[in-house]
Parts: C-alpha cells; sequence; structure tokens
C-alpha cells in the first residue's frame, strides 16, 4: 500500500507516534510560501507529519507508517 492509498481519516502509527491522516492540504512553509502536503496530526499533541505530494509514490513500509 502506497501514501496515496490513505483516506482522510484513517488512523496510522508513524515511527510509533499515533496519528490521524488529514489528506492534502496547503501548508505555510517560512520564508518560502504556501504549498500542497500530505499532513499527519499526531494524536492528542499539536504535531504534524508532512510528506510531499511525490512522496504518495513510497509505501507505508518503506516509510514506517502502519495502519491501525
Amino acid at each position: 500500500m502506497k501514501i496515496s492509498d490513505l483516506k482522510p481519516g484513517q488512523k496510522v502509527t508513524i515511527n510509533g507516534m499515533l496519528a490521524e491522516y488529514h489528506g492534502i492540504q496547503k501548508v505555510k512553509i517560512q520564508n518560502f510560501g504556501k504549498v500542497e502536503k500530505r499532513v499527519f496530526k499526531a494524536d492528542g499533541i499539536n504535531i504534524f507529519k508532512y510528506y510531499t505530494l511525490n512522496d504518495g509514490i513510497k509505501t507505508l513500509k518503506s516509510e514506517k507508517i502502519e495502519l491501525k
């Protein structure tokens, strides 16, 4: 399964951290502007993990992501 196969709202673990996939969103990058990224938000804490759109072809296993 690839990152692009995930649906918004799916629960996953990334390197042991429980997170929810939020889909592709525009994210403000400091000193650069807004870009589209694949967004994961950690459960219960305000930590986000971002992947580029090109990362969608990577497998969940290669990125140490597991479905919950």
